[in-house]
């Protein structure tokens, strides 16, 4: 593929595994003068990402994004503002609270102000997702018996008395699953996804599909990439998502968000 002109583009990054490395919670440097340098250039640079922006550290937006597409595209937040934002709330709520309990579910409920679990959960991976994103975003957690929780998606894990086929069958009309791993899950609301994200900020900025870009590692960065004109996969990602690509770019740390930016032009 040739690279592109410097007509504004929409770039679209993932966090874990893309700009974040993984293995020690860090954005390199280089990493941030390359999106800062795409953002001067005159394209619109966005996270996108499965996390909801309870669960963005201050410190990413500080790297200059235009905006942040957040919970698989149920929430976007553009130069300061709420743009869209889909809400599990109310009775709604409380009915897929009823599910999860009744299906023996770990449950965390992602939304735009706090993030929830449950104060009977047990899992130990999921009560260290919270420390996973740090003390600042820490503030942000919540018991979701103590306050009625609004999020816009949920992630799901599974312990040994788990029914997962029971949950699926009882929502699957409302919600699609996107397994990551084995016994963990996003579970999304239907309609949403990483890839309508970017097809809502195309319509916001009158933006062209050919003219959008997405960059990122897991299974739930393919809705993105599926849509995206311009795919790249990190060299750090799974095969399945190697394979759905326009382009694989080097691994985290070996710079792969700078090597990708600068070999379709966005950055010199």
């Amino acid at each position: 593929m040739e690279k592109q002109s410097l007509k504004p583009h929409i770039l679209c990054f993932d966090i874990d595994g893309t700009i974040l490395n993984d293995k020690d919670g860090t954005i390199s440097k280089e990493t941030k003068v390359a999106l800062r340098k795409a953002k001067e250039n005159g394209h619109f640079t966005f996270i996108n990402t499965g996390r909801s922006y309870a669960e963005l550290d201050p410190g990413l937006m500080d790297i200059g994004f235009d905006g942040a597409i957040c919970g698989c595209g149920t929430y976007i937040h553009y130069q300061g503002e709420t743009i869209l934002a889909k809400r599990i709330e109310g009775e709604a709520a409380q009915e897929l609270l009823k599910k999860i309990k009744a299906y023996r579910i770990d449950a965390l409920l992602e939304g735009e102000d706090y993030f929830y679990i449950s104060k009977d959960t047990t899992n130990r991976k999921l009560i260290a997702v919270k420390d996973y994103f740090g003390p600042i975003v820490n503030k942000n957690f919540r018991f979701w018996e103590e306050e009625e929780p609004v999020f816009q998606k949920m992630s799901i894990m599974l312990n040994e008395r788990s029914d997962i086929e029971g949950f699926i069958s009882a929502c699957e009309k409302d919600f699609d699953f996107i397994l990551r791993s084995k016994g963990f899950y996003e579970v999304v609301p239907k309609g949403y996804s990483k890839g309508t994200g970017i097809a809502y900020m195309m319509e916001h900025l009158d933006v062209e599909k050919k003219h959008t870009m997405a960059i990122g590692d897991s299974t739930n960065d393919l809705a993105m990439l599926d849509y995206a004109h311009i795919s790249i996969a990190m060299g750090n990602s799974q095969n399945e998502v190697k394979e759905r690509v326009s382009f694989v770019t080097k691994t985290v740390e070996e710079e792969g968000v700078a090597y990708a930016l600068k070999h379709f032009g966005f950055i010199g």
